[in-house]
């Protein structure tokens, strides 16, 4: 089998791209359209804190498309060069959005479930991307892509918060419960997914020279 074939993107990787797009043009609208977009339930206070939600909306857009790139190996042994570059581009696009979500979850709508659930979210995105940067810096390969993948699925929280917080409203019947419930549940088994991903057994270990090519 050859390299190519083995580093086409799987079903999940065009899963993952295909659920992130619509999210990138959304995150974008906020920008680009404002308050119109805004949640109803959260308008008075996006629009209170334009600082907060601009560079948290424009930054987690960049980040979610850069990161999905960022895991189609395919294109990675290609354009080596593209690879460090926008990966460089993810983490301070990344960096910036938890610094952001971390200002604008202490006035999340909800009160303290989601002030604490979506300050959390931030914290750990903040912390797991650090660990990527200086994982990559000190080549630790292995370590670098294992933080990354906790990073993005972190950064995947914006894919999922709009997934489920129509069927949440569904379920309880209005905005306040759904809204508490997916300040947790929109991130939190992304994360067990991925510390589940990377702890795995490996299927096929790779042959030496193969690996050596991928890092």
């Amino acid at each position: 089998m050859s390299t190519t074939s083995r580093t086409r993107p799987p079903f999940t990787w065009w899963l993952v791209t295909l659920l992130a797009v619509p999210i990138v043009g959304y995150a974008l609208a906020y920008v680009i359209v404002g308050a119109p977009m805004y949640p109803p339930n959260l308008t008075a206070s996006f629009v209170a804190r334009p600082f907060g939600i601009y560079p948290h909306a424009l930054f987690g857009s960049l980040a979610l498309a850069l990161g999905a790139l960022q895991f189609n190996r395919w294109l990675l042994l290609r354009h080596r060069p593209w690879h460090r570059t926008l990966g460089t581009v993810y983490v301070a696009s990344a960096m910036i959005v938890g610094l952001a979500g971390l200002y604008m979850s202490v006035y999340s709508f909800g009160g303290m479930v989601t002030h604490v659930g979506f300050g959390a979210l931030a914290v750990l995105l903040l912390w797991t991307t650090t660990q990527a940067y200086l994982s990559a810096r000190a080549r630790a390969i292995a370590a670098h892509r294992r933080w990354m993948l906790r990073s993005y699925a972190l950064i995947f929280a914006a894919v999922m918060l709009r997934i489920e917080l129509p069927v949440l409203i569904m379920a309880f019947g209005d905005f306040t419960p759904a809204y508490r419930v997916v300040s947790w549940l929109c991130w939190v088994p992304n994360l067990l997914w991925a510390e589940w991903y990377v702890r795995r057994p490996p299927s096929i270990p790779l042959p030496a020279v193969e690996r050596a090519r991928v890092a």
